[in-house]
């Protein structure tokens, strides 16, 4: 029976099958979103790298408001981000974290080296004799016991759990200090955390597009983890009953974009006409992505994400390292360019704050058409022309630049319509 099988599996077959076990095996590691904190060089870099943005976003921060305590609270990052790598790397002798598929080996050189998970043709194990089983190999296996159910002391501790469910109530609480102008100040604030913890820290996975993905999937009749599902799920009623606050305040994506954008603070695609067309291409990207769904019925966003390769330093795939250097350049010079072109998550929010009832930014009679919002505006949800102002609700992400700006305090407001 053995010489058969063997017979019926070419050398070339052999092969081409290791081949590809072992491309997946590298692309599994390089994508992992804890790479960084794998590899003591890569976790260096990251880690400079990051420090290097706190150093500049506290400058920055402190050179717009003038309060000594942000240089403290930027010291207290910076070392954060320092002991963050000194620890695994010299306390915790680099235990790899229990939900990234990496395992720790030792190696006969330098006493550890990181491999992937054994597959089901391989064991851990020192392997006996296939012939010196005392079992006969035509006798029935039993079935394998089923895992164990997940506690809720296990459920509590997942991030793909409380993750979502903080950031509802962070919206929540948020909402309620919008309207206070002194609270809208510290939004960089807010966004910088972001970029810190669900960029940097959480490796921008997961993340609320492949929620949204997995929303769709699972009607398609994929099987996909439940969990998986709330990020995008717990948004909805978020931008219903508080506002689309999500994207303005809290979304590591587009804060990452909106800090490159202040860099240059370039004026392009300003006028009405480029707001047309940018939102015209918005939902046939939006189309693109439905029909890749249908037809792929795989995320595949993920293995190209931009995002994903600027959080981690490391991308499986050249495709990757492009897509985020187009991202960054066009960054510097549109505002938002990704949110506002190409996210599926953006677009159906602001779907949500058309629904009658929904939390939003109003714009009542006494407005006099001043064009401070126009200037304030930046994703272009308000724009002057004609001698009239114009609000687009559904772009709007209550950002409070506008509001803050507005001769006359009670044109703009945010409220339930």
């Amino acid at each position: 029976m053995l010489n058969v099988l063997l017979a019926a599996v070419t050398p070339a077959t052999a092969d081409s099958i290791s081949k590809l076990l072992n491309h997946s095996s590298e692309v599994c590691n390089s994508s992992c979103s804890y790479y960084a904190g794998e590899h003591s060089a890569m976790g260096l870099w990251n880690s400079i790298f990051t420090l290097l943005l706190v150093v500049l976003g506290s400058i920055w921060l402190f050179s717009t408001y003038k309060k000594k305590y942000i240089l403290v609270i930027g010291g207290i990052l910076g070392l954060a981000v320092a002991a963050s790598y000194l620890y695994p790397e010299f306390l915790a002798k680099n235990t790899v974290p229990a939900n990234c598929p990496v395992i720790l080996q030792k190696d006969s050189t330098n006493g550890k080296a990181y491999l992937p998970p054994t597959d089901e043709f391989t064991s851990t194990e020192t392997s006996t004799s296939e012939f010196s089983s005392t079992e006969s190999e035509f006798s029935s296996t039993q079935t394998a016991a089923a895992p164990p159910a997940k506690t809720w002391q296990a459920y509590a501790k997942d991030p793909n759990i409380y993750e979502p469910i903080a950031i509802f109530l962070l919206i929540g609480l948020i909402s309620f200090g919008i309207k206070n102008p002194t609270f809208r100040k510290y939004r960089s604030l807010f966004l910088l955390a972001s970029v810190f913890y669900l960029g940097f820290y959480r490796g921008a996975c997961p993340c609320m597009i492949s929620s949204w993905q997995n929303s769709f999937l699972i009607l398609l009749g994929v099987k996909v983890k439940w969990e998986t599902l709330l990020w995008f799920l717990l948004l909805i009623p978020g931008a219903y009953l508080f506002g689309k606050i999500w994207c303005g305040w809290l979304c590591h994506l587009g804060a990452l974009q909106e800090f490159l954008f202040k860099a240059l603070n370039v004026k392009f695609l300003q006028g009405n006409k480029a707001q047309k067309i940018i939102k015209w291409v918005q939902i046939s990207v939006f189309v693109l992505w439905i029909v890749q769904l249908i037809l792929t019925r795989t995320n595949l966003f993920c293995e190209y994400d931009p995002f994903k390769v600027a959080f981690n330093l490391i991308s499986p795939t050249t495709t990757g390292y492009i897509l985020l250097a187009i991202l960054l350049v066009s960054s510097v010079l549109i505002y938002r360019p990704f949110c506002r072109f190409f996210c599926p998550v953006g677009l159906t929010l602001g779907w949500v704050s058309l629904i009658p009832g929904a939390r939003k930014l109003d714009k009542n009679d006494t407005c006099i058409n001043c064009k401070k919002c126009d200037t304030a505006c930046q994703q272009r949800a308000l724009i002057h022309e004609n001698k009239e102002t114009t609000l687009r609700v559904q772009d709007c992400i209550l950002c409070g630049e506008c509001i803050s700006e507005c001769n006359l305090k009670k044109s703009l407001t945010v409220c339930k319509k």
